[in-house]
């Protein structure tokens, strides 16, 4: 299956993700949780999460099926399967691995009139023997940086939604900006 990929183990010998719970965007109720489905970029937002910060997504359909996303909040896993903190510690080394596996991810999706990606095809994935120690001391090193990126964003979807309330007032009249 990854013809250009070699290892003696596979992902699944040491994690599998998980399948989300379906949740359509008219069943959602209204939060500030992202929904997670084939997308890039979160379908709706609900106000409970099946998942837990850090969290891998890994879209399971549609055109960008196999697309392998990090949140530093928690999200609601829909139309895709996740790895997350409750099921490793290694959330951020599994997420290098995957991100620098990208395209053979994407080479393997299922179906010809939408593609899928299935946890099976994640677990299949080829790795080397892993090295826990070196894994550990990996995640210990980039989990401060990951945290300030999670933050940074956090702040800035924080003042995008500032700018988008306050930039109407400002163009009606509403509000004034004084020296």
């Amino acid at each position: 299956m990854f013809q250009d990929i070699s290892g003696s183990k596979h992902i699944g010998d040491f994690i599998v993700p998980q399948r989300g719970t379906a949740l359509l965007s008219k069943d959602a109720i209204p939060g500030d949780i992202p929904v997670v489905a084939g997308g890039l970029v979160p379908s709706t937002y609900h106000n409970a999460a099946n998942t837990v910060a850090p969290v891998i997504t890994i879209s399971s359909s549609g055109a960008n099926a196999g697309f392998v996303n990090l949140w530093g909040v928690p999200v609601w896993s829909s139309d895709s399967s996740f790895i997350d903190f409750k099921m490793t510690p290694y959330v951020y080394f599994w997420h290098a691995l995957l991100k620098r596996h990208q395209n053979n991810i994407y080479k393997i999706q299922t179906g010809s009139a939408q593609p899928h990606i299935y946890p099976s095809h994640i677990a299949s994935l080829p790795v080397c023997d892993l090295d826990f120690g070196k894994v550990a001391d990996y995640t210990e090193r980039v989990t401060p940086l990951f945290t300030l990126i999670s933050k940074n964003y956090k702040e800035s979807n924080q003042l995008r939604a500032l700018r988008d309330w306050l930039l109407p007032m400002l163009m009606n009249g509403q509000a004034t900006i004084s020296d």
